[in-house]
């Protein structure tokens, strides 16, 4: 497309969309052309629903396509991982800037999970309030790889801590000299505590899969885990979020990844929600969302399998 404002309606296309013409490159496109839903025979709204359920929820891909159906929508259950892996570190970019502040004092830990068939390791650290600050699968229990756990975490978040705390393993400390020679090690049970009960949550979310087949997906999918958590664990300025939507009863995480699903297709939620037709709130913002016979959203509640 040449940039030109300047276009006309023509025509719909195979999935009912309205097509516009250029006036001046004669290209053709719909409001979604260069947005990261281009291309997809999906409507947004859906994918934003099933990618939030199959994070957010202890489901399988098979669950959340079943849950999908029962709603109207047929989707392959490897269409909800590709959605999954596709999107998920789209909406963790567009929420960054309203990531609230990290704590100095972090607990890191790893734990176990099956790629490729074989048992791997998941570095995982939180600050004094329990945020998660980062993931990072690695096939090694090593120094090097502890060491780039922790250039990883300063690197995305911007933050140096000064009290770490993890367990006796003998990784960390060649680690942390290297990487953060001035920072206090704490080592013991009792700090790790909470870290560990944290370690639950992300097996428990995993349990309804069968493992990983690469690295790259294990951890795509990690991270998405620990940014739904931080979302629904209210580490993210979910009002500045959603400053400029509708009013609604619908709880502020959900209509948070609703904003979230509008800018990434490049609009403003305001505009989003009135040009929905849903009065008040979109797809993605209903958890008990169904489409009838006719199209329209019911509400029925779904299987709620949350933590």
């Amino acid at each position: 497309m040449c940039g030109s404002v300047d276009a006309r309606r023509h025509g719909r296309d195979r999935q009912g969309r309205q097509l516009y013409r250029c006036c001046d490159c004669r290209s053709r496109f719909t409001a979604l052309s260069g947005t990261p839903s281009s291309g997809y025979s999906f409507p947004s709204e859906i994918f934003a629903l099933a990618v939030r359920w199959y994070l957010r929820y202890r489901l399988s891909y098979a669950n959340a396509a079943a849950l999908l159906a029962e709603r109207g929508v047929s989707v392959d259950p490897s269409t909800i991982y590709a959605w999954a892996r596709e999107f998920a570190p789209l909406y963790k970019a567009a929420a960054r800037p309203y990531r609230k502040g990290i704590g100095s004092a972090w607990n890191v830990d790893e734990t176990y999970i099956k790629v490729a068939g074989a048992w791997a390791y998941v570095y995982r650290a939180i600050d004094g309030r329990g945020q998660v600050v980062d993931v990072y699968v690695s096939a090694e229990r090593a120094a090097e790889d502890v060491a780039t756990f922790f250039r990883r975490a300063i690197e995305a978040t911007g933050v140096v801590p000064a009290e770490v705390a993890t367990n006796c393993a003998a990784a960390y400390p060649p680690a942390l000299a290297a990487v953060l020679p001035t920072a206090l090690h704490e080592t013991g049970k009792l700090p790790q505590q909470r870290i560990e009960r944290g370690h639950q949550h992300l097996k428990g979310q995993l349990c309804g899969t069968r493992g990983f087949k690469t690295f790259a997906g294990a951890r795509v999918m990690c991270r998405a885990h620990a940014f739904l958590r931080n979302v629904f664990g209210n580490f993210y300025d979910l009002e500045r979020l959603v400053v400029g939507t509708l009013a609604s009863t619908v709880p502020l995480p959900l209509r948070a990844w609703d904003a979230l699903t509008a800018d990434l297709l490049g609009q403003c939620p305001t505009q989003r929600l009135l040009g929905s037709g849903y009065s008040g709130s979109s797809f993605a913002s209903h958890t008990t969302a169904q489409l009838d016979s006719t199209g329209q959203i019911a509400d029925i509640p779904p299987t709620d399998d949350a933590e």
